[in-house]
């Protein structure tokens, strides 16, 4: 598996470009879900977080992996560990696209690392994330996906840390570097 591992760092820089339209239905489903019917009239103001509801991958059930997402070494790189959570994330927004904008979403791996952790073996993936509109540029996020190893049979579960959340509608984003 260190073999395997040490080859991960080859996918730094592969790329992958996807298009997409705003829908006013997805705009109108995420305040729906937010439960904030006073903002689905129109004119319709696009929340900034939109994009997370596009660029949807489309596989085909043969292709998708033990997690429910599409089989690893297509975009992503192969990690052999089967635990793929989502650990952080940076945006810089430009600005909010409109209803009915073509969108292009320029994604490359930004890094591969390997470290060991209380845990075993972790592999970061941080993926920048770079969108553009018919009028320019929108938004980047960038992302940090962590892989782990599965927990032995009968290990006994660590209790989670508490933390304590920020107010309702006080979300807290880093800067991108």
């Amino acid at each position: 598996m260190t073999q395997q591992l040490d080859q991960l760092r080859d996918w730094i820089g592969r790329e992958e470009v996807k298009d997409d339209v705003v829908r006013r239905d997805f705009v109108r489903g995420l305040y729906a879900t937010l439960d904030r019917t006073d903002r689905m009239a129109d004119p319709l103001v696009v929340p900034r977080l939109i994009h997370w509801l596009h660029f949807h991958p489309l596989a085909s059930q043969s292709e998708l992996g033990p997690d429910g997402h599409p089989r690893r070494g297509g975009f992503l790189p192969p990690v052999p560990l089967p635990r793929r959570m989502w650990a952080g994330s940076r945006m810089r927004f430009v600005r909010t696209p409109a209803i009915g904008e073509q969108l292009t979403r320029r994604s490359v791996i930004k890094d591969v690392k390997i470290t060991e952790g209380k845990t075993g073996t972790l592999v970061f993936v941080t993926v920048t994330h770079s969108i553009a509109g018919d009028r320019g540029a929108e938004l980047t996020d960038e992302h940090d996906i962590v892989y782990r190893a599965a927990p032995a049979p009968g290990a006994a579960r660590r209790p989670r840390k508490r933390h304590r959340s920020a107010p309702c509608g006080a979300a807290r984003l880093s800067p991108i570097q």
